[in-house]
């Protein structure tokens, strides 16, 4: 094959075979440099590369050459060696032992330099800067770094093998162990060919690759690492003298001398070690010592040496721990000034919803809800040096009317969410008659008796979208702003499924389909209903569909049955229903939110003098829903049923063991019917006697005090 030379004429010479750290520290004892370093020749350029270049230059025919731009320097350190030696020197130094095995293992330029003899006082240094003890007899300078500083397993070069078998002068991994150690009774087994007197002049170590626990402890056990079997076994099948048996001897016995220097070396380092790695931590923990302490999830109850390989694993478990402390204590500090500042944008929001009719602004949320607009965020938590007045707020103010249809819209996506799976396909579901919203109540815990909510009703019972948009609570739901930082934020809603059922009986009494009947159609049809377990002596009561199936549901008595009532008994109801609304706290003026508050609500007389006197509106002139309105977040007060009298109902005592020696209650026909039922299901009040199971109690006189059943379990369940 013809050789080509380069343009300066030179032929390239072949590129040397790089050594391995193993055949490095063989030959480290052997080797003797005078420390001359030889110019590294140009870069052999490939023929493809040239080919290509003489192509290009044939191509262009007669054209000029261009000058060829010089080519820069990257970054290297071919000239380290070229520096004098006493700087070389100087440099080298810094290094610690594991630092020059790397930099001798960069090229064979630096191999030769750092392996030669005139760099022994270097590699003495950096070992002496760690009291590491002396090298073996037979050991070179850099052999003996590597088996002290470095955690790779000399036979296969498997990372991370901490730990020296100091007899044996070997660090080797458990598969190696296995591999090459042989148990001196089993020499045979191996070499059968090998004579056992000889592993007396063979290094030995006690402990194998299977010796765990109390084993590791015993001395008696012998294991030989094959090589070091083979090595002797040279010697020993083709003669020895006297010389070589006593230095043999000499060698296993320093071997078991110093074991215990070595092992010493090795726990001061780890102490060392531990130490520094300590420190690093507690330099961490001084950053901010009330975010983070030793005691802290992830470093008390894990490992005592953090060392930062272990930081970088604990480093993402705890920055989301450390940043919500951070948080609380930011916010705690900034409490205050947040509260002040809340303080003005409330007087502010205020104002905005007194320019509205009050029939419109109480569809408005609470200002609360602003607490987590991004433009609110930036001004509230602001720096507390920062002097935040109404200024600062304005262009807050000038978006209210934003911010609340903004908030509206996404309230309207709440409430499609909370429908039950059979409205799908209904264009507005929030509207059917039987759809029932409640406050959310995982924001307090709720005692129930008997399946009676003990909360008002007004928070479990809102039909339609006018009670539950106007619907306000005093109790507040905490969301997280962001971790560490919660804001009270308006309760959420859940669909009631136990009233949404107690509605579709109703509807049904009504003579409406209950998957399909609306708000508006059931308010048009305005039928009246009446219990027929709730007659008490002094009559019964006519309910409007609302109030029947509150009744039903809140009364906590799964027995109650409405039926609908008679045209006698709803034309009577709605004759005296007028008189009786008119008398509830349940209306409000339109002019001003004097009376908007549901417990500021007044009767329709009093919202009529408030009228006249204070926006000069008479009674004559006062027209509904212009100037005073029904507040709906009073719709269960106006709704109040109608109580027809009954003067001539018999009153009747029951007479079991427990009406007995209780309080004395008095029951109507269908009372006693039903609470003797449930005690004797096989019983009806036709079966019943008179003077064994219930007697018949005269009328009572002026001032005595009874408590009838009706009313009595109405106050147990509301109690």
């Amino acid at each position: 094959m013809v050789t080509t030379r380069k343009q300066n004429g030179v032929v390239p010479k072949p590129t040397a075979k790089a050594l391995t750290a193993d055949e490095a520290y063989a030959t480290a004892s052997d080797e003797d440099d005078d420390g001359d370093f030889k110019a590294s020749k140009k870069r052999k350029v490939s023929s493809s590369k040239r080919q290509k270049k003489s192509g290009n230059a044939t191509a262009s025919g007669s054209k000029a050459k261009a000058a060829a731009k010089p080519r820069r320097r990257g970054k290297d350190l071919s000239l380290l060696p070229t520096m004098p030696l006493d700087i070389l020197y100087e440099i080298l130094s810094q290094l610690t032992p594991k630092d020059l095995l790397n930099l001798s293992r960069t090229n064979k330029l630096f191999r030769s330099t750092m392996f030669g003899n005139q760099m022994l006082t270097v590699w003495r240094a950096a070992r002496d800067a760690f009291d590491a003890p002396e090298p073996p007899d037979g050991w070179s300078e850099q052999k003996w770094a590597g088996l002290l500083f470095e955690t790779t397993c000399q036979s296969c070069g498997q990372r991370g093998v901490v730990n020296v078998d100091w007899l044996l002068l070997r660090r080797a991994c458990g598969t190696c162990k296995r591999g090459h150690l042989i148990y001196g009774p089993r020499l045979k087994s191996r070499f059968p060919d090998y004579d056992p007197e000889m592993l007396e002049y063979v290094p030995h170590t006690h402990t194998s690759a299977w010796t765990k626990g109390w084993w590791s402890t015993r001395t008696n056990s012998k294991f030989y690492w094959d090589e070091d079997i083979e090595e002797v076994a040279e010697v020993y099948e083709c003669g020895y003298d006297e010389y070589w048996v006593e230095q043999r001897k000499e060698l296993v016995e320093e071997r078991v001398k110093m074991v215990k220097v070595y092992q010493d070396w090795r726990e001061q380092m780890d102490k060392s070690n531990g130490n520094a790695t300590a420190e690093n931590r507690e330099k961490r923990l001084e950053a901010d010592l009330e975010v983070i302490t030793v005691y802290s999830d992830g470093i008390y109850t894990g490992t005592p040496h953090v060392t930062n390989a272990v930081w970088s694993r604990l480093r993402p478990k705890l920055e989301p721990k450390v940043q919500k402390k951070m948080n609380e204590r930011i916010m705690a500090d900034l409490k205050p000034s947040v509260d002040k500042r809340m303080a003005i944008l409330a007087g502010l929001y205020d104002a905005y919803l007194g320019k509205l009719r009050p029939s419109e602004s109480c569809y408005c949320p609470p200002v609360d809800f602003l607490r987590v607009n991004p433009d609110v965020i930036k001004v509230v938590e602001a720096d507390k040096a920062t002097d935040i007045t109404e200024k600062d707020f304005q262009p807050i103010v000038e978006k209210f009317g934003e911010y609340v249809s903004q908030y509206q819209d996404d309230m309207e996506k709440v409430f499609l969410k909370l429908m039950p799976v059979d409205t799908e396909g209904v264009e507005d579901p929030l509207q059917l008659a039987r759809v029932v919203l409640r406050r959310d109540r995982r924001t307090e815990s709720e005692w129930y008796w008997y399946g009676s909510n003990n909360v008002d009703p007004e928070d479990n019972f809102l039909i339609g979208r006018d009670m539950v948009c106007t619907h306000t609570w005093a109790k507040r739901r905490k969301m997280e702003l962001r971790p560490g930082v919660s804001v009270d934020m308006p309760s959420k809603y859940e669909f009631n499924s136990d009233v949404s059922k107690t509605c579709s009986s109703i509807i049904t009494v009504a003579g409406l389909p209950p998957a399909t009947a609306t708000i508006s159609e059931m308010d048009a049809k305005d039928a009246r209903f009446v219990c027929k377990l709730c007659v008490s002596m002094n009559g019964y009561n006519v309910f409007t569909w609302r109030a029947a199936a509150r009744h039903v549901w809140f009364g906590g008595n799964q027995n109650h049955s409405m039926r609908l009532a008679t045209e006698e008994e709803e034309k009577m109801s709605k004759e005296n229903e007028l008189a009786l609304r008119e008398g509830t706290k349940a209306w409000s003026c339109n002019h001003c939110r004097a009376f908007l508050e549901p417990s500021a609500s007044r009767t329709k007389p009093v919202v009529l003098e408030h009228l006249k006197s204070e926006h000069g509106i008479t009674a004559d002139d006062a027209k509904l829903d212009e100037d005073y309105f029904v507040n709906q977040r009073c719709r269960h007060a106006y709704e109040t049923p109608y109580q027809i009298p009954e003067p001539n109902a018999e009153r009747l005592k029951c007479l079991c063991y427990n009406c007995r020696s209780g309080p004395l209650i008095l029951h109507s026909k269908e009372t006693i019917s039903v609470h003797c039922v449930n005690r004797y299901p096989f019983k009806r009040f036709e079966d019943l006697i008179s003077g064994a199971d219930y007697e018949i109690i005269p009328r009572p006189s002026v001032g005595e005090k009874v408590v009838e059943a009706s009313s009595f379990f109405g106050e147990l369940a509301e109690s």
